[in-house]
């Protein structure tokens, strides 16, 4: 029986027609925010001209968990399955490796190592000067109203998991996001 993973670890596929399937997300049943391979936890099978996958997705945002299953086909398009999760996700598992899966990925993987990878450009640490009011609490840290930054307040505006920052936005404690008002 297959291991269950991140689905991130599965991808990328290469089907037999040269299409690649890189990445795989869907918004959040509860607060819509859009969910990555990476917040999938299960299994994703090539087989033949389609890659099925069955897995838990499970929402940094607003910590709701639920299934995804699904099939793509060679095309790209997305289909719901019908089973209930936890018996396609074992029909997966148990099924045999295929050689052609493995080449595949391999095949797959060699494409995206080829393209140049974007530069993300992630911010050194900086212990901004905090506010007194605490607008809340993420991960037992109190989240600060606001930071100053070069004399400006700037208020606090998301909380970033994985520390992603957009540019003239600031990080705070590696997952708060801090962003100029408009004006």
């Amino acid at each position: 029986m297959r291991p269950t993973n991140r689905i991130d670890h599965f991808l990328p596929l290469r089907f037999k027609n040269g299409s690649v399937v890189k990445q795989f997300s869907k918004p959040c049943v509860k607060c819509g925010q859009m969910l990555h391979a990476r917040h999938m936890h299960g299994i994703a099978r090539l087989l033949d001209d389609h890659l099925a996958m069955a897995a838990t997705a499970h929402c940094p945002a607003c910590h709701t968990q639920f299934g995804v299953a699904c099939v793509i086909d060679n095309e790209k398009r997305v289909r719901r399955v019908v089973l209930p999760l936890f018996l396609f996700k074992l029909y997966l598992r148990t099924l045999a490796v295929h050689p052609a899966e493995a080449a595949a990925h391999e095949a797959a993987l060699a494409e995206v190592a080829k393209q140049p990878a974007p530069a993300e450009a992630k911010p050194a640490p900086v212990d901004y000067p905090r506010a007194d009011e605490v607008i809340g609490r993420y991960a037992d840290k109190p989240i600060p109203a606001h930071i100053i930054v070069d004399g400006r307040t700037v208020p606090f505006d998301r909380i970033e998991a994985d520390g992603r920052v957009n540019a003239g936005e600031y990080l705070l404690d590696g997952c708060f996001v801090y962003k100029p008002a408009q004006s």
